[in-house]
This record gives structure tokens, sequence and C-alpha cells, in this order.
């Protein structure tokens, strides 16, 4: 079958901007870097977080102006092992948490316990939108907007009942205009499979796909849907070839 979602997901690596290609194809070596005590193991480019300043492998930071202020991101590995491989992750602005992840094991399981963090954009001046993808499997992102204390304002990865999930495996998942997101969102995973079955067992009016809007109003986000995208319309589109 030809389709361009068995094409993005042959691509494993490369969706995403390609952030985290270097997990594919590079083996985790030393470094001369000590954190906590440890001799970090880490290649290069394993924070993977658009546009930040790297001081190090472990660690970066992201300046962004919130009104008329500018505000510090940082990103950072914590608690090396033995190994020279961290546990965990953490985000913050202005040194104030807003995102933390424990458990990691980097080692062993690679680009599945990384986390990506894009699509940044300052919402009205007060509120920084972004993604946090958590590894490289499909439907792993989470939409975000933080006000300048790191009080999350929004965080949504179900965008819609019956696992209406982020389809971070499309180009321009996450788009803005203004003070407008559009997000597109999918029910269907592996490129053919719906609900743990085919694609071709749903009925042809079914919603597997849609775009959400979120607009900012008033101090808050009000969220509606789009274009939707039927069962019937995604097999014709991506040339999917049912048994009658």
């Amino acid at each position: 079958m030809q389709k361009k979602k068995v094409i993005i997901l042959v691509g494993l690596g490369v969706i995403l901007g390609g952030l985290i290609i270097f997990a594919c194809t590079h083996k985790y070596q030393d470094s001369h870097l000590r954190i906590e005590g440890v001799r970090v193991k880490l290649e290069e480019n394993s924070l993977v977080v658009e546009d930040c300043d790297y001081k190090n492998v472990a660690y970066c930071e992201k300046k962004v102006k919130l009104e008329d202020e500018e505000q510090t991101l940082a990103f950072e590995y914590l608690k090396f092992k033995e190994n020279g491989y961290p546990a965990a992750i953490k985000a913050s602005i202005n040194g104030k948490e807003f995102y933390y992840a424990d458990g990691l094991n980097i080692e062993t399981r690679g680009t599945m316990d990384l986390r990506v963090f894009y699509n940044f954009y300052v919402m009205d001046n007060k509120y920084i939108m972004f993604t946090i993808t958590e590894g490289s499997g499909e439907h792993a992102t989470t939409l975000y907007a933080i006000d300048k204390t790191g009080k999350i304002i929004l965080e949504e990865k179900e965008i819609d009942e019956d696992n209406m999930l982020i389809d971070d495996y499309s180009q321009n998942y996450v788009s803005y205009d203004k003070n407008t997101v559009k997000v597109h969102a999918s029910r269907i995973t592996n490129g053919t499979n719906y609900n743990g079955e085919s694609i071709c067992n749903a009925k042809p009016k079914t919603v597997v796909e849609a775009y959400y809007i979120y607009t900012y109003k008033d101090g808050k986000f009000n969220k509606k849907q789009g274009e939707v995208i039927t069962a019937k319309e995604y097999i014709e589109d991506n040339n999917i070839t049912c048994n009658a």
C-alpha cells in the first residue's frame, strides 16, 4: 500500500524536524563533562530544545520576551547515575519549574526516553506556547501554555474524546496565527489502525482525524473542532486497499 502515513512512519527520527535523528545514528559516548560528580555519558544534542543556547550536552537556556521583559527558560538533565546517564529532566522559567520527568533510561531506551521541546510561540505577549514530545513513539506530544511564573495555563494531550491525540507524525501538526493555535489530531495508529483494528472496519462516516482551533481571548483558551476527516476520506486520501 502506498500511503503518506506509512512513508512518514518509515522515517522515524526524521519526524519532529529531524531533532532526534542523532539518537538513531550515533552511539552515546563519554565526555569530559562532570555533573553531580559523575562523568557524563551523552552524545552531543541529546538535549532536544528548539533554538536553545547550549551550555553543554546536559543544559541549555532559551530567552523569550513576555510582557516586554526577557524571560529565561532552562532545560537540564538531572540525577546522573554512576553509568553517566541522567535519570531525570527538568524545564523551568526564571528558576520556577514547569516540567519534570523522572525514571529515564536513555542508555537502554534511546529515543524512547528523550524529550523534545518544540513549537515555541509567544501568545498575546503573556504566554509561551510550546509542545513536549515524550519519546519517539507516535501520539506522544502535549501542547502547553505557561506564564512567566511557570504556571501552566493550557495542557492538552487528548484533544478530544476517544483517543483523539496530537498527530505528531504529520507535518506542521501545530501552527500559530496571532491569537490562535491550530492542531492536527488523529485517532489513527500505525498509519492504518483505528480502535485496534484496520481502518477498513470503521464506518465510512466515522471521524478519524480533525483539526482543532484554540483561540485565546479574555484570559482563556477556547477550543473548537474545525475540518474533519472521515474513515472513507482517510482511506481514499492514503490509497489504502480494503478487502471487499
